[in-house]
């Protein structure tokens, strides 16, 4: 097992900031949304046909639409607007949302010392050569930040975002070699078999449907020797640094945790509405070592543990401000995430009254701070078999963070495994005292 994390230093002045800023109720930094409105969408990037919308087959079926009309993907659920592709992922697409997404994003680059780990290995697979078009895919692209951050990154690279709805960007906003596509990966990806150097998927998981032949999809649209990044949402929150699931709150046991309380109540919607959630945490806890796409010897896991408030400290100076700050985003976060669950709650059973009590206690318990808490990111990665061998770009190992200059103090929650044992390992550890956890039933 191995740490990776990056230096203190310019990480704020990076997002717009400087660190010593953060401050509990600020808003997100540095922005993109469009306030005016205006989306805009390239042709897809795959040679296909469009397909009937109302075949559902298992062909994509919203990735070819140009100058879409955003109102085509939308739908207006108690005051909140949900895209109407999947009844699985419920989180709402506008505003509100959008400035949550970027603050959780900024919090976790932080973490990773950057916009995804394994940094070295995708320096050397984008790096470019004669003939060849480098190409990148992010799947649930969100606000779009992500897949135009890379772009700007990689100039000489393809960036193509999907996400089940419009991404709030300005046509302006978007660099030329970037574009976005509206499609849900559920009903497949054959469009795009063999065509990417590097797929990012982060925090989908919710809404995949049969987990393991979404993986066998996505990890088919790479090129041999390309890589495929992994990082989704552990719905369990742990106590400080140890790392110990912490239990939540119930009405025979009022002493645990309410943010823990909501996280579980999160992912028992996920589950109730379709999702193949426990198929995603145990596969990516597992590790990639085992798909049959992926050459075992480039795999690794990750976890990326970061603080739900202000509470934390750290001898190096820099590095504690920068904790206090991404513990401020991420109850920021939280606070404003139970908003945007309030539709999927209330959709398996739960009544708003019920939910607006678990959010008052919720705001309560991150104000006192009582309860030192800390969420934690899966990561999974690796390349796609048979990785090439030609160059020695593309024989560089892979590696969790950098750690190239005695002066950097790395990101000290970030740990990387290097075999599926350890991977396994760690997972056993942290269900630790799960077994006692007893949920009420949902309402039905």
């Amino acid at each position: 097992m191995s740490r990776g994390g990056r230096n203190t230093q310019d990480v704020g002045r990076e997002h717009g900031t400087t660190i010593g800023q953060a401050r509990i109720d600020q808003v997100a930094l540095n922005l993109s949304h469009s306030q005016a409105g205006t989306y805009y969408y390239a042709s897809s990037m795959a040679e296909t046909s469009h397909q009937d919308e109302d075949a559902r087959s298992k062909i994509s079926t919203y990735s070819y639409h140009t100058d879409a009309d955003a109102t085509k993907f939308l739908q207006e659920i108690d005051g909140r607007t949900i895209n109407n592709l999947s009844d699985q992922y419920y989180l709402p697409s506008d505003d509100p949302e959008w400035t949550r997404l970027e603050k959780q994003h900024i919090a976790v680059v932080i973490g990773l010392g950057g916009l995804y780990p394994a940094k070295e290995e995708v320096r050397a697979i984008l790096e470019p050569q004669e003939g060849e078009t480098k190409r990148i895919l992010d799947l649930g692209c969100g606000t779009g930040t992500w897949p135009i951050e890379m772009a700007r990154e990689y100039p000489h690279a393809q960036v193509v975002g999907v996400d089940l709805a419009p991404v709030p960007m300005d046509r302006e906003a978007i660099p030329s070699n970037c574009q976005f596509e509206i499609d849900n990966i559920n009903l497949g990806l054959s469009h795009f078999r063999d065509h990417f150097d590097v797929i990012h998927i982060r925090f989908v998981g919710s809404g995949l449907q049969n987990f393991k032949e979404r993986t066998r999809e996505i990890h088919s649209c790479l090129k041999p020797g390309g890589i495929v990044i992994w990082i989704d949402a552990d719905f369990d929150l742990y106590s400080t640094e140890k790392f110990e699931y912490h239990l939540p709150a119930t009405d025979d046991n009022p002493g645990g945790s309410w943010t823990q309380r909501i996280g579980s109540e999160m992912r028992r919607a996920c589950l109730k509405l379709g999702s193949d959630f426990h198929a995603m945490e145990s596969g990516l806890d597992a590790g990639l070592w085992k798909d049959p796409h992926i050459d075992p010897e480039t795999c690794k896991t990750g976890s990326l543990y970061l603080p739900m408030g202000t509470w934390t400290s750290h001898e190096d100076p820099g590095m504690a401000q920068l904790l206090k700050y991404v513990g401020a985003l991420m109850r920021q976060n939280l606070v404003d995430g139970i908003k945007s669950m309030i539709p999927l709650l209330v959709k398996v059973g739960w009544s708003k009254d019920e939910v607006e009590t678990w959010r008052k206690k919720l705001i309560e318990e991150l104000k006192e701070l009582k309860i030192h808490t800390v969420t934690r990111f899966r990561l999974a990665w690796g390349r796609r078999a048979p990785v090439p061998k030609r160059g020695s770009a593309q024989q560089v190992p892979i590696a969790g963070g950098r750690s190239d200059s005695s002066s950097r103090v790395d990101y000290p929650w970030f740990y990387v495994y290097d075999t599926e044992e350890a991977s396994l390992e760690q997972a056993e550890a942290r269900k630790k005292g799960k077994a006692n956890c007893i949920l009420p039933p949902i309402p039905s």
